[in-house]
């Protein structure tokens, strides 16, 4: 999906609910000319005005990491790009169908690939990892699911090198203290009487 830098997030929240600002005021008890305004930028909302306006378009606000991408270059393949890790696809984007114009392949047809198949999404990774550009790369290059095929890949050598650190240190295993996923352990001990300690990391040989 791609993400129009000129629309405010409560604006981009609002319409993906297909709410009008008239509802969207109603439903975070605000007014409609406020909503109007922070979507114009002519008034900055507090943290608490965003969350309130996201939760009734019944969106969150998230971070997302900012992944680097090294530009290099090659005498056969020309440029290409490597990235400092590798990051993850929304569903269901990372399962959608993509149009690529066809002139990049010398072609008068666009191509189109159906990610939800596995085939056409490798053949697709393969072309995306050689010629993609960022953007069009952390739009439609799932993390995990490059994992999954990163082997059967058929991309030079020199560019299988080159991505291989971001592949290794996404499947590392790490000396972290386990999650505790939505703190669920945690609470049910408190309701139940119980002292939650959570294991602490194995230590790992040298």
């Amino acid at each position: 999906m791609v993400v129009d830098p000129t629309k405010t997030v409560i604006e981009r929240a609002r319409r993906a609910a297909g709410l009008s600002q008239q509802k969207l005021a109603a439903w975070a008890r605000t007014q409609q000319s406020s909503v109007s305004e922070y979507e114009s930028r002519k008034k900055s909302p507090t943290l608490e005005v965003v969350e309130r306006l996201l939760e009734a378009a019944d969106a969150e606000l998230t971070f997302k990491p900012i992944i680097d991408f090294d530009v290099r270059q090659d005498p056969d393949i020309g440029q290409y790009l490597v990235p400092e890790r590798l990051w993850s696809v929304p569903m269901p984007d990372c399962f959608s169908r993509v149009q690529v114009l066809g002139a990049l392949f010398k072609s008068r047809r666009p191509r189109v690939w159906d990610l939800s198949v596995e085939a056409e999404r490798i053949a697709y990774y393969e072309w995306a990892v050689v010629r993609g550009t960022a953007d069009l790369l952390l739009e439609s290059v799932d993390g995990i699911l490059l994992m999954q095929v990163w082997e059967r890949l058929n991309v030079p050598q020199v560019i299988r090198e080159a991505w291989q650190p971001a592949i290794d240190a996404a499947t590392a295993p790490q000396d972290t203290q386990p999650r505790d996923p939505a703190g669920l352990s945690a609470w049910l001990a408190k309701e139940i009487g119980v002292e939650w300690r959570p294991v602490r990391p194995r230590k790992r040989p040298h």
